[in-house]
Formats: structure tokens, C-alpha cells, sequence
């Protein structure tokens, strides 16, 4: 749909793609939450004093928020793309956006993946979960673009 949606605007893809991401990671903060209000995706036992009960799972031990970690996270994210594309130069630098996303929310998501409960049966003794694996090649597409935007002479916007 984006590439269609660039040829029909006659603007290249990288374009859209660092205009939409600010909006996109304000959208992941929703899903996360949402996910809480689910009881869905949470961590693993805790016995801090933010730990969760999610009784809709008949769980009895509290557990991290993990959905609460996440979307502070994405918040965070959506802030600095925000900022990055209002203050400085980064419009004429297409990609860079685009890069800080990949690597902000897949790096973000590496790293809770750590204390959630494990989503499938085959991820249970693995040194790395899915989401973790799957986050990898985001992240080095990330700095791929982030790269290639900074060394890329400016374009105008």
C-alpha cells in the first residue's frame, strides 16, 4: 500500500516511509497497551512492587508489565523521531528516520523479550527467542539506513 501510495504521489518510498514511522511508533504505544488490557504478552514472575496479577490468566504471582515497559519505550521513540524531524536536518537525509525506528523499536524489543514469558512451546530453553531473532535483521537494516543517509549527500525535502 505504500508503494502504490508513493508512485500515485510521485514521492520516493524512503520518503513516506520517515514521514510514517513518527506516527507508527505512537501506534505501537497503543497496541501495548491494548496487550495489557488483554493481559496479553506480559513478563516473567517479578517480586518488584509494579509486578501485575493478571487474573484474567489465573495467574497468581506478579509479574513485569512488560506491555508497560514496551509502550514508555515506543513513547520515547515517537518523542525523539518527533524532535529529530522537527529540529534538525533530517529531512534531506532519507532513510535516517526510517533507521532510528527499526533500530529504536526492534532494539527496545530485543531487550524486554529477556523478561517475558516465553509465547510458544518451542521458544522454552532457547538462548534467544523468536521475537529476539526476528528483531536482529531490523536492527542492522536500521543502522543500514542510518548509514546510507548520513554518508548520501542532502537532498532537498
Amino acid at each position: 500500500a505504500l508503494y502504490l501510495f508513493s508512485r500515485k504521489t510521485k514521492r520516493p518510498l524512503i520518503y513516506i516511509l520517515d514521514r510514517i514511522v513518527i506516527t507508527v511508533a505512537l501506534a505501537a504505544v497503543l497496541i501495548r497497551l491494548g496487550n495489557l488490557m488483554n493481559s496479553e504478552i506480559y513478563g516473567i514472575e517479578t517480586s518488584l512492587p509494579w509486578g501485575f496479577i493478571f487474573e484474567r490468566n489465573r495467574e497468581i504471582a506478579p509479574k513485569h508489565p512488560t506491555q508497560i515497559y514496551e509502550a514508555l519505550s515506543y513513547l520515547v521513540g515517537f518523542i525523539v523521531l518527533l524532535r529529530v524531524y522537527i529540529k534538525t536536518d533530517a529531512k534531506p537525509k532519507p532513510g535516517l528516520l526510517f533507521g532510528l525506528f527499526l533500530i529504536f523499536i526492534f532494539a527496545t524489543r530485543f531487550f524486554i523479550e529477556f523478561i517475558k514469558e516465553p509465547q510458544v512451546g518451542f521458544e522454552i530453553g532457547m538462548t534467544l527467542n523468536m521475537g529476539q531473532w526476528l528483531s536482529i535483521p531490523f536492527v542492522i537494516a536500521g543502522i543500514y539506513f542510518i548509514y546510507r543517509a548520513l554518508v548520501a549527500k542532502p537532498q532537498k525535502a
